[in-house]
C-alpha cells in the first residue's frame, strides 16, 4: 500500500473517529435544576409510560448539592417526563431536543410545578394543562375532594354524601370538555411530538379496535402525523400496541389462556373447544363485573344443552376471597384465576374489567366488549 493512501486511510479513520466523539457529545443532553428552599438529598427522572394510570419508568437518578442538580442524557427523546424527590413530591415536564434549566415555581402536598426555561414543547405543554386545568373546574374539584376525604376520616357519611352530591355536576361532561380542547390543539400540533403525546396520552389510551378496519384506519391515522411528531416513542408505542389489538381482533385465533380452577388444577382455554365460550375477564373487588352475574346465569340457562361455556378469569391477588365471592355469587360456572405477571390480559387488550369475549368453536374471537343483554343476544346469533 503506498505511503499516500496509507495516509489517506489513517486520516479518514482520524475523521470517522471525531465525527462519532462529536456525534455523542452533540447527541447528550443537559438537565440542570435549582430546587430553591425545597430540601431533598437525591431526585429521580422518570419517562412517562401512562400518565392516567401514573405508570413511570426510572431513567436515571442524581444527588443534590447545595440544592442545585444535573442530568446528562444520551439519546433523550421529545416527550412528557417526571421528576420526584422521594416519591412524596413530583412534577410533569415537556422536553425539547436542547439542554433545560428547571426551578420549582411551587409545590403542594404532593405536587411539584417546575418552570423549565429552554423547551419550547413545555411551554405548548403548560399552556394545554393550564387551559385544561380551568376548563374543568380542577380547583373547585380538588377542594371537593379535599373535603370528602376530611369527611371520610370523620366516619362522617352524611357529609360525604352531600360533597359527592355537591360535586357530580362539575364531574358531568368532563371528558367532553378535555376531548374538545384536545382536538383544538392536535390541529395546531400534528407535526410536532406534543401533537403525538396528546393523542396518545388523552385518546389512543382510552380506544379499543376490536375490527382489522378500525385497526388500518387508525394506522393510517397515526401515520398522517409530520416527521417531526415521530421522533419520541409515542408514535412506536402506538403501533406496537396495534400489533397486540390485530393479534387479538374479531377473526382471529384467540390467545391461549393458561391458569389453575378453584381446585388448584391446570386449566387452559384450548381444553374448551368445539363450545362457544363467553371468557369473562373480571375481578372479585369489582362492582360492575358482579353486576353482570346475574345476566351471565340467565346465558347459562337460555343455551342449556348447547354447546355453550363460560369461563370467568380472574387476576385477583387473594385467591380466598376470588372462590369466596364464586361461592356467594353463585357463579356456578368454570373459573380460572392468572397467576401475577400472566400475560392474558395484555394479549386481549384488556383495559377494564368486566371485559366479556365471545369465542367460538375453532377458537377464533367472534365478539368483544360484550355487556347486558348482549351477552345472551350476541351468542344466540351464532349457537345453533
Amino acid at each position: 500500500m503506498s505511503r499516500i493512501n496509507l495516509f489517506v486511510m489513517k486520516k479518514s479513520i482520524i475523521v470517522f473517529i471525531f465525527c462519532i466523539l462529536f456525534f455523542n457529545v452533540y447527541s447528550q443532553q443537559k438537565i440542570e435544576g435549582n430546587l430553591g428552599n425545597f430540601h431533598v438529598n437525591k431526585i429521580y427522572l422518570f419517562e412517562v409510560v401512562n400518565e392516567y394510570r401514573e405508570i413511570y419508568r426510572v431513567i436515571d437518578s442524581t444527588e443534590v448539592s447545595k440544592g442545585n442538580f444535573m442530568f446528562v442524557l444520551n439519546n433523550v427523546t421529545p416527550e412528557l417526563y417526571f421528576m420526584s424527590d422521594n416519591f412524596e413530591h413530583g412534577g410533569y415536564f415537556f422536553l425539547d431536543e436542547e439542554n433545560v434549566m428547571l426551578t420549582i415555581e411551587s409545590v403542594t402536598e404532593k405536587e411539584i410545578t417546575w418552570n423549565v426555561k429552554g423547551s419550547r414543547l413545555n411551554k405548548l405543554y403548560r399552556e394545554f394543562a393550564d387551559e385544561l386545568y380551568v376548563a374543568t373546574n380542577r380547583h373547585i374539584r380538588d377542594s371537593l375532594d379535599r373535603r370528602f376525604f376530611q369527611a371520610r376520616e370523620a366516619g362522617d357519611k352524611v357529609e360525604m354524601e352531600r360533597i359527592k352530591q355537591e360535586a357530580m355536576p362539575y364531574y358531568v361532561g368532563e371528558r367532553d370538555i378535555e376531548r374538545a380542547l384536545v382536538d383544538r390543539y392536535l390541529e395546531k400540533n400534528r407535526n410536532n411530538p406534543f401533537g403525538a403525546y396528546l393523542y396518545y396520552s388523552k385518546i389512543f389510551q382510552f380506544k379499543n379496535f376490536p375490527t382489522m378496519n378500525e385497526i388500518d384506519k387508525e394506522r393510517a391515522y397515526i401515520g398522517a402525523f409530520g416527521e417531526k411528531a415521530k421522533n419520541n416513542r409515542y408514535i412506536s408505542w402506538m403501533e406496537e400496541q396495534l400489533m397486540t389489538y390485530e393479534n387479538c381482533s374479531i377473526g382471529h385465533e384467540a390467545p391461549e389462556i393458561i391458569g389453575k380452577d378453584t381446585l388448584g388444577n391446570p386449566i387452559r382455554l384450548s381444553d374448551f373447544r368445539g363450545n362457544y365460550v363467553l371468557v369473562d375477564f373480571w375481578h372479585s373487588y369489582c362492582h360492575w363485573c358482579r353486576k353482570e352475574t346475574a345476566v351471565l346465569k340467565k346465558a347459562l340457562r337460555y343455551f342449556e344443552g348447547k354447546n355453550f361455556k363460560i369461563l370467568g378469569v380472574s387476576s385477583d391477588f387473594h385467591e380466598d376471597r376470588w372462590k369466596k365471592i364464586i361461592r356467594e355469587d353463585g357463579c356456578f360456572w368454570d373459573h380460572m384465576i392468572l397467576e401475577r405477571g400472566n400475560p392474558a390480559s395484555r394479549l386481549y387488550c384488556v383495559k377494564g374489567v368486566p371485559y366479556i369475549v365471545l369465542i367460538g368453536p375453532d377458537g377464533k374471537i367472534l365478539a368483544k366488549e360484550l355487556r347486558g343483554q348482549d351477552l345472551i343476544d350476541v351468542p344466540d346469533q351464532f349457537v345453533k
